[in-house]
């Protein structure tokens, strides 16, 4: 039987979506993105895209009635191969019982969270959302209430045992969380939009150190009421263990969701969520023993080897360098290089936004330590943050979850030898450099989703890699935010898109600390960069010399990928993978002669 979705769409033609199937996801593609007029032949990584976006168009489209995955979206290359992949949701297998009530295993991040040591209570996300002009507190009440109701994890209870040494953690029923106790309303009536920074900030802070998860208590909403006729904003204050970067764009579509059955005078309705957060833990423990994993010790054992660059003089000594505010600023790349770099140089290396972001900053520390002394032996070893929400340990659907799913793992980055007078010449050894981190990155095993569990939930596995050398630095990139002035329930970027906050007490895990998102604004995307110092191994100016460093390359890049005959493929493109890279360059030059 032909699916409505198959049915040609007589209106288009060529290039242009065909059937509805294609066109729905053309459509759905051209509004996550932000962009007009996708084709066929359009890839939604060379428009821009990431995993993180790809979740909201997973999301997005099983609401129009398709089923696609992340791995799906990624993978193909264009939006025709995209449309063939994608199934109708009522092909959809039949789904596991799952309840989002009761035990909740303790996850890998969690573990980490444990051993990393100082309060645990204060440990947050915030985000600051524009509210409508008609809002009341009996509205915003509702709708809370139906956040906490809907999504399990925002009802999680924490209890500790042994003097710190072991957690457990459950959810808890639907209706035991009142949502009343956790809104807090603040009049701002009287004041000007102007003056409401350094008030929201206080409220927020205060609104942290109501946050009790031993109780169930880990969700915190302060309303800046602005009168009947003016817009006002919400501060929403999510303990971590309940929160992630991807959590808050779940929670911003589900308000503005809940608002518009407030404003229709209907009962809130949200979307249904597929897969639950103690689910997905259960499937963590479970994959901890597996051969796929232990497998993979070698590899992660032989990135753990001492001897790369390190930073200051010093080694940080655990729990000497606190969390502060006053250690971090944030750096931001104009949309002129931003744009390109999302897909204008993704696209001619067929590298992902990581890969180029990554070889940015393998270039960056690879100048910085040349400079200093401090290469080693010539790699650089850092942790990278990912969002965790990986297909490849189970086929499962969390891109209507909320809850902490990040995965953090091990990688040595090595550039080779390089003339650096031709980098900063954006000549082709940065394509070299491309080609080789964009290597390295792909040699991770499912994006690094198994380290963890061998870290933290398999003990045989875990005291190997525990005594192994430890990365000092950690990078992190939470994918693109759409910023928009005009938008209800959207997020407000002067204070931040939901970074974490310590609160006072929370040991650094790393000398340096780099959050990054792309924000989407009028004039185009932007790269934030917020850095975070220990200042007993780096100063100040030793780690605002990176980060300019780190921007320069990216600018390097961009300069290079505008040059005749930049880009070209690499070995793990091809099925034929025992390719060279240099017999892989050699064909492509060949074939560019004819």
């Amino acid at each position: 039987m032909t699916s409505p979705f198959d049915e040609p769409n007589s209106s288009v033609a060529g290039r242009n979506p065909v059937t509805r199937r294609q066109r729905v996801l053309c459509e759905l593609v051209a509004d996550v993105l932000r962009v007009s007029d996708v084709r066929l032949d359009d890839g939604f990584v060379a428009l821009g895209g990431d995993s993180i976006i790809a979740m909201q168009l997973v999301s997005q489209a099983r609401k129009a009635g398709l089923r696609i995955t992340v791995g799906d979206v990624l993978r193909h290359r264009d939006m025709e191969a995209l449309a063939e992949a994608a199934t109708t949701v009522d092909q959809e297998p039949t789904p596991v019982a799952d309840s989002g009530v009761g035990p909740v295993v303790t996850t890998p991040i969690m573990h980490w969270f444990r051993e990393r040591g100082g309060g645990v209570d204060t440990y947050n996300q915030f985000a600051v959302l524009r509210t409508p002009s008609g809002l009341t507190e009996t509205h915003l009440i509702s709708m809370a209430q139906a956040l906490l109701d809907h999504h399990d994890v925002l009802r999680l209870r924490l209890s500790v045992l042994g003097g710190e040494e072991e957690w457990v953690l459950e959810t808890l029923p639907v209706g035991a969380v009142d949502a009343a106790s956790a809104v807090r309303r603040i009049d701002v009536a009287g004041r000007p939009e102007d003056d409401w920074a350094a008030l929201v900030r206080q409220e927020s802070d205060v609104a942290r150190d109501r946050l009790r998860p031993r109780e169930g208590n880990v969700l915190q909403a302060v309303w800046f009421d602005a009168g009947p006729d003016r817009r006002g904003k919400l501060a929403l204050v999510v303990h971590h263990l309940a929160i992630d970067s991807i959590s808050w764009r779940i929670l911003a579509a589900d308000l503005a969701t809940a608002w518009r059955g407030v404003e229709e005078n209907a009962a809130i309705a949200l979307d249904p969520v597929p897969s639950s957060f103690r689910r997905w833990s259960e499937v963590l423990s479970e994959q901890a023993h597996a051969q796929a994993g232990v497998a993979e010790l070698p590899g992660w054992l032989e990135r753990l080897r001492p001897g790369a660059a390190r930073f200051g003089d010093r080694a940080r000594v655990p729990g000497h360098d606190q969390e502060s505010r006053g250690r971090c600023f944030t750096e931001s790349l104009p949309a002129e290089f931003t744009e390109e770099l999302l897909t204008a140089v993704p696209t001619l290396f067929n590298a992902d936004i990581n890969d180029v972001l990554l070889t940015g900053l393998a270039l960056a520390m690879g100048d910085w330590h040349r400079g200093r002394g401090t290469a080693g032996d010539g790699t650089a070893l850092l942790h990278l943050e990912g969002h965790g929400r990986e297909g490849a340990l189970a086929d499962v659907d969390l891109s209507r979850t909320v809850g902490w799913f990040t995965s953090m793992f091990p990688i040595r980055l090595e550039l080779g030898k390089l003339d650096w007078a031709d980098v900063e010449a954006a000549g082709p050894a940065v394509g070299t450099a491309v080609k080789r981190i964009k290597e390295q990155v792909r040699g991770i095993p499912d994006k690094g989703v198994r380290y963890s569990l061998l870290r933290y939930l398999n003990p045989e596995t875990g005291a190997l890699l525990e005594q192994a050398a430890q990365p000092e630095f950690v990078f992190n990139y939470l994918g693109r935010f759409e910023v928009s002035d005009d938008a209800d329930w959207s997020v407000v970027p002067e204070y931040g898109t939901g970074l974490d906050d310590t609160g006072p007490g929370m040991p650094m895990a790393h000398s340096i600390e780099v959050n990054v998102a792309t924000v989407d604004q009028a004039d185009g995307p932007v790269l934030r960069a917020t850095w975070t110092w220990a200042d007993s191994v780096v100063s100040e100016a030793d780690t605002r010399e990176l980060a300019e460093t780190w921007f320069r390359m990216l600018r390097t890049l961009v300069a290079h990928a505008r040059e005749p005959g930049a880009g070209g493929l690499t070995p793990s493109d091809l099925t034929l993978s025992s390719l060279s890279q240099h017999e892989l360059e050699e064909i492509e030059s060949d074939l560019r002669a004819i």
